[in-house]
Order: structure tokens, then sequence, then C-alpha cells
């Protein structure tokens, strides 16, 4: 089951790339919490599927791109942790960047229970109880 989460954990990060709400939503646990240093409101978490096709909103009205670069994967029981860069540009800016970025999904019965997104990679690695 863990590499079957590690392969889950890629198809979230690619759909929220593509931001396809709806698919994101099947994806989900109807209890899901997304965390995300790019959460712009809901005070930085949204829960469940209305709140996930909030987040969707929120993304597609900052950003034009965000896509996600993987270096490294490891799931350990119902945890799938990444790390690696995420690429985005500015909807109003048209800035592009690139930030080191860890993310950190719990899964449930297959689907996501909760997303935390940090910009430090470190940072998920504590989150996830793998560093001190």
């Amino acid at each position: 089951m863990s590499q079957e989460n590690v392969e889950l954990a890629r198809v979230v990060l690619d759909t929220l790339g593509a931001r396809d709400a709806e698919r994101l939503v099947e994806l989900s646990d109807p209890e899901v919490e997304w965390r995300s240093f790019f959460a712009l409101s809901e005070r930085g978490v949204y829960r469940g599927h209305d709140g996930t096709r909030r987040y969707m909103d929120d993304l597609a009205d900052a950003f034009e791109i965000g896509e996600a670069e993987v270096d490294g994967a490891l799931a350990v029981g119902d945890i799938a942790l990444l790390v690696g860069r995420l690429h985005y540009r500015g909807k109003g800016s048209g800035v592009e960047s690139a930030s080191p970025t860890g993310w950190v999904l719990k899964f449930r019965e297959g689907k996501v229970l909760s997303f935390r997104a940090f910009r430090d990679p470190k940072q998920a690695l504590e989150a996830a109880g793998l560093e001190e």
C-alpha cells in the first residue's frame, strides 16, 4: 500500500497542476484538509470537498501555472512524503519562480485525507516525524 500512496500522491500533485478541481475531489476523502504555503484564504486551511474547490479556485485566481517537480519520495504506512520544487507564475505579475518544496499527504482508504505543502522540504520531514 505504501508505494501505491506515493503514486497516488504524484497523481494529486499533477491534478493540482492541471487545476482539475473535480478530479481532485474524486481523489479526496470527504473530510480532506488542505494546507499549503500558497493557501490564500480560509486561514490557510481548506476542508472537505467544498474546500477543495475553493482551494483550486484560489490557486487559479493567483497563479497561471503551478507545476511540481518531484526529486524524491518516501512512504510510511498511510503517509507519503515528497520533496522537490514547485514552479509557478503569478497571474497578475507574470513573474515566474521556483521554490524548494516538501509535501506530506496522508491517505485513508485510497483517498487523500490531508495535504500539507512546505516551502522548506526539511519542514515536511519534520511534519512526517522523520527528522528532529
